[in-house]
């Protein structure tokens, strides 16, 4: 198959999985919408641990079963296909949404961070113009690939782009372990794929729900690590085409790879920053490092470096669809300010992620993945340092006198094939590129640790708990890994007689620990989930006087300040002022529109604060919301930056007079509630 015709190939196998993930992760969250829990209850959390006790040991069954086609083709390579994509956007729509029954929100509501991704969302439901989450005169920064995306597909579905935030989201974690399962087809055997793609459903959800728009990118991480590992075995072949000669040099032309790599770096640009800039910076290391270590032939080190520059080149174009507006702002002489979203420094960001420390099946997946991934990328010293054969382990996984041959094959010393197959496993030198993918990815997440920490003395951090999803996922893929190693050293090492019952007690344990990593929920999505099941109504009244002020502008034509922010989650109104400044985009300079409230707050009369909003340098806002206060003040709340302290920030209670909007001229204003709210003339 040519390299154009593979990449159509897999191309359309990766939209298939992900429409199929996407149908099923829906049909899922409306069937658990539907269901009659009391709230708030563990009704639905002991629902969900008999769905998924009979989830895993129908996945189990469908795995044990041996037939033709096992890995790829006819009805066993169709089940398996099946239940890769199935399998993973059922687990993770089904535990979201038994964990959010009862609310038509996502995890913490309309708090936090996510009061700037709903209304990114509800932005792109308007229309699907690439403009700023918040300012109407600033150019953008965040990258809204993941928010554009949902944004028009609320606006295809007709649903306002709040209420389909949740849906969207869920049915995000549902597509991210079925397109792991495909990626990882295309590397592994099908049955290690089925097992990888439901690790990662189970990875996600419990470490990364928070976020779905950096899963979708973390997920394909360890694949695109091993991919470049490929390309640069390729290349150090010899020629492209030319059979492997060592680890990961499979024939095969390389543009492919190139191809594939640069579009996901680019891709991940549109949709996290810190998520692209650490794979780029891992990919780099890793075509660097290969380049170093064939310097001894200048054109095999010219040839990787040519392909890094093309994988920069075409990730760099893509990027460009979207951080074009911002880069031409800064060339032309734009006012921006430090971003300080990297300031921000939770307890989380100053402890190590060491998940194989864990008292639970995950944390002993993740110490079996470590001790994996040492064995197979370090055997003699791993060796020294365990005081056992971990050569044998990885080349002899039968008794004395059996030996594997490169294809991962067991052979007798005769040459006959040992049939000991009854779990799947790894070619060797595949598993060795795995493994050094895996080691490559830890490694980078402890060092961004390391200089985060290091950085912390300058008042800044690197974001280094980003990675924490990053390291719990590698972790647990290798020890899928792993204890297929361990599970087949078990069988081949045991006399024939009492093999059964063998392979009996490690299916029985592995099936009770799968059980207990799909069950588990977090403490953390526990919390954001009440705090979604608590959050207020929609403020009615507010967003119907908006409307009935305003006769004829929609809410993308104003611009608002308001002392309820969760106001820009129901409605695409621009604002005066971000809720806060890690939200807020550089060129939107937060503190100078800042100052600006506040000198409007000082002014004497409606004239001149008529004045002083048409004189300002910013887009005046058109709507004021503001909180009746003690002494008949009209207050606004802002937020004031103090990150990296604890509380991240301080609020300010800036109050305007009554007086400063008597004019019904210039003015018009009318009470709702405990709110005010002012729209100019």
């Amino acid at each position: 198959m040519t390299g154009a015709r593979l990449l159509i190939c897999r191309g359309a196998e990766l939209l298939a999985a992900l429409v199929v993930a996407a149908l099923v992760g829906g049909l899922t969250l409306a069937a658990v919408d539907r269901l009659p829990f009391a709230q708030p209850s563990w009704l639905p959390q002991a629902f969900g641990g008999a769905v998924a006790a009979g989830f895993v040991a129908l996945a189990g069954w469908l795995l044990l079963r041996r037939g033709r086609g096992a890995d790829g083709r006819g009805s066993d390579g169709r089940a398996l296909w099946a239940l890769g994509t199935v399998g993973p956007a059922f687990l993770a729509a089904g535990h979201l949404g038994l964990v959010l029954h009862g609310t038509p929100h996502y995890l913490f509501g309309l708090g936090g961070d996510q009061l700037n991704r709903v209304a990114y969302v509800t932005r792109f439901a308007d229309s699907p113009a690439l403009d700023d989450v918040f300012y109407a005169d600033a150019a953008p920064f965040y990258p809204p690939q993941w928010f554009w995306v949902g944004g028009r597909l609320a606006a295809l579905a007709g649903v306002d782009g709040w209420e389909f935030y949740k849906p969207y989201a869920i049915v995000t974690m549902a597509i991210a372990g079925a397109i792991a399962f495909v990626t990882w087809r295309w590397l592994v055997p099908a049955r290690i794929a089925v097992l990888l793609g439901l690790v990662t459903s189970v990875v996600g959800v419990h470490t990364n729900a928070y976020e779905p728009y950096s899963w979708i990118l973390i997920c394909l991480l360890p694949q695109v690590v091993v991919a470049t590992l490929l390309l640069c075995g390729r290349v150090r072949a010899g020629r492209d085409g030319a059979p492997g000669a060592g680890v990961g040099a499979d024939p095969g032309p390389t543009w492919p790879l190139v191809v594939t790599i640069g579009v996901y770096l680019g891709w991940a640009a549109l949709g996290y920053t810190l998520i692209a800039g650490f794979a780029a910076l891992v990919v780099g290391l890793v075509v660097v490092g290969a380049a170093w270590l064939s310097r001894a032939d200048r054109g095999v080190a010219v040839a990787l470096l040519a392909r890094l520059a093309a994988m920069a080149a075409i990730s760099a174009a893509l990027a460009l669809v979207f951080w074009h507006r911002f880069l031409l702002a800064l060339l032309g002489g734009a006012g921006t300010e430090p971003s300080v979203a990297n300031d921000f420094a939770p307890e989380s960001a100053t402890r190590w992620p060491l998940p194989m420390f864990e008292p639970s099946a995950t944390g002993v997946l993740s110490l079996l993945g470590l001790v994996w991934i040492l064995v197979t990328v370090w055997p003699r010293g791993a060796g020294r340092v365990a005081g056992w054969g971990a050569e044998s382990v990885r080349y002899r996984v039968g008794p004395a006198g059996t030996v594997r041959d490169p294809a991962g094959t067991v052979r007798d010393p005769a040459g006959t094939v040992r049939d000991d197959d009854e779990v799947a496993s790894l070619p060797a030198d595949r598993a060795l590129v795995i493994a050094r993918t895996l080691a490559v990815l830890v490694a980078a997440s402890f060092g961004w640790f390391v200089l985060s920490g290091l950085r912390a003395v300058t008042g800044s951090t690197l974001l280094p708990f980003r990675m924490i999803p990053v390291v719990g996922l590698a972790l647990a893929l290798a020890g899928v890994l792993g204890a297929l190693t361990l599970a087949r050293w078990a069988v081949a090492t045991t006399p024939r007689p009492s093999r059964g019952r063998v392979r009996a007690v490690a299916v029985v344990l592995a099936g009770l620990a799968a059980v207990q990593a799909v069950q588990h929920v977090s403490e953390e999505d526990t919390e954001f989930a009440a705090v979604a099941r608590g959050q207020s109504p929609v403020p009615q009244g507010v967003l119907g006087a908006i409307d009935a002020m305003t006769p004829g502008r929609g809410p993308s034509d104003l611009v608002v300040v308001t002392a309820d922010h969760t106001l820009y989650a129901y409605r695409p109104y621009f604002t005066f002022q971000a809720p806060a400044q890690a939200y807020a985009a550089p060129t939107g300079r937060y503190e100078e529109r800042l100052d600006e409230l506040r000198r409007w707050a000082a002014a004497a009369g409606p004239a001149e604060l008529a004045a002083a909003l048409d004189s300002g340098p910013f887009r005046a806002p058109d709507v004021f919301v503001l909180d009746r206060a003690d002494g008949g003040w009209l207050a606004l709340p802002v937020l004031v930056n103090v990150m990296p302290l604890e509380h991240n920030n301080e609020t300010e209670q800036i109050r305007f007079a009554p007086r400063q909007f008597a004019d019904p001229a210039l003015f018009d204003v009318r009470e709702v509630g405990s709110r005010v709210v002012i729209v100019r003339r």
